[in-house]
């Protein structure tokens, strides 16, 4: 078998953005058999959406095109090597793999007529459970609500009451990043990243953390997000008054270049250190297990090279007593792929969802997933078992004038 063709689908999002404001999935074709699909992670990408698309274009034709699918192992050496050159994990390259490795194995899993998960090892569990973000009410907003609302993070009162809106729906764990992700000066009194966070911002942090544990009360674990903002010294001040609300993990304290820095907080606080979402590749994660960095690698399918490297990551882990908790942030296949690695990874422990993947990422989809008190089901059908709506993909094309148009400013 051979990939004979392929299309790129570049998505501009309609709102309320839950996974982001631009997709991009890409169609693997091949000669008489199955085509697949598959989805870059894009939040790790330094280019727009029509730029992704024409670099995840030149990949393809360059190296994907009268590809064997099943040889993904080849298919990694070759765009991530490029002709021996460039090993090295940069995060644009690895995501455009990602998603045409993704569809690879959707070809093999549909060739096979069997779902991905049974060819990497079989199932270990018979559902997979699933967190979110806190996001804010849609309808309680103007603008259709952001991607990630300061008001829901910085707000104790409003924070727990969302908190018990996800509790009530059946979440048994839920994400806040107490700080944001655009830093106010107020928060960083003019320092850059890696900080440490005002006094103001800390008394925050702690208030809204305290409120939803009030709230939830031992019904839903609370992770905690941070995006990688804080000085080593900074982390371990912030840990020092969460660590009594007993979170799951303590989301990347440190910017994830310094891996020395992040080791020394997973040695000083009693919450699980998580990180993993800004790396990609076996190799970046083996860095993490030197230093002893985290307890949770939070790796996300779409970006770390593909359903094969994510496994082998989890498997690495496993042997060192580190869990898996699949970061998901995209559109509906980025969650398939994780769905079927967390099915068939032995040290997984939970998921990330966007919300219960229903509304926008329904559109994208001709079947939706099935999600339970918490719990995704396991897809039954070949492959990722998700196949993409393309006229929906189509209808959602970025406009306007495209990159190398001559334009004046």
């Amino acid at each position: 078998m051979k990939i004979t063709g392929f299309e790129v689908f570049p998505v501009v999002c309609p709102p309320p953005f839950r996974g982001g404001r631009s997709w991009l999935f890409v169609r693997l074709d091949t000669d008489g058999g199955p085509h697949g699909y598959g989805e870059m992670m894009l939040l790790g990408a330094g280019f727009r959406l029509p730029v992704l698309a024409a670099m995840m274009a030149d990949v393809i034709e360059q190296a994907v095109i009268e590809h064997d699918p099943y040889d993904t192992e080849m298919l990694f050496d070759k765009v991530y090597g490029r002709a021996g050159y460039s090993h090295y994990p940069e995060l644009t390259k690895l995501g455009i793999l990602s998603a045409i490795e993704m569809a690879c194995w959707d070809i093999i899993g549909k060739d096979c007529g069997q779902p991905v998960y049974k060819l990497l090892g079989g199932e270990m569990r018979d559902r997979v459970r699933t967190y979110t973000y806190i996001y804010d009410d849609p309808a309680a907003r103007k603008d259709n609500g952001a991607p990630l609302s300061r008001d829901v993070w910085l707000n104790p009162e409003y924070a727990a009451a969302r908190a018990r809106h996800y509790r009530d729906l059946g979440f048994t764990a839920i994400k806040v990043d107490p700080f944001s992700l655009t830093l106010s000066p107020d928060q960083s009194l003019g320092q850059n990243v890696p900080l440490q966070f005002s006094l103001s911002a800390a008394d925050t942090a702690e208030r809204v953390i305290g409120a939803i544990r009030d709230e939830v009360g031992t019904a839903c674990d609370i992770i905690i997000g941070t995006h990688g903002q804080m000085t080593a010294a900074g982390a371990l001040r912030i840990a020092r008054r969460l660590e009594k609300f007993d979170p799951l993990w303590y989301e990347e304290p440190c910017p994830p270049e310094n891996m020395k820095a992040l080791a020394e907080v997973a040695r000083r606080t009693t919450i699980p250190i998580a990180t993993g979402e800004r790396l990609t590749t076996k190799f970046d994660f083996a860095r993490l297990i030197e230093h002893g960095a985290a307890a949770i690698f939070n790796f996300d399918v779409g970006q770390v090279g593909g359903i094969g490297e994510a496994k082998k990551i989890a498997s690495m882990a496993e042997a060192h007593y580190v869990q898996v908790a699949p970061h998901v942030y995209g559109g509906p296949l980025i969650a398939a792929a994780a769905l079927h690695l967390s099915l068939c990874s032995p040290n997984f422990l939970i998921m990330e969802a966007v919300e219960r993947f229903d509304g926008v990422h329904e559109q994208f989809v001709e079947s939706p997933f099935e999600w339970h008190d918490g719990y995704l089901m396991p897809p039954r059908r070949p492959g990722l078992g998700f196949e993409l709506r393309e006229d929906v993909a189509r209808s959602h094309a970025p406009q306007g004038p495209q990159p190398g148009t001559i334009r004046s400013y």
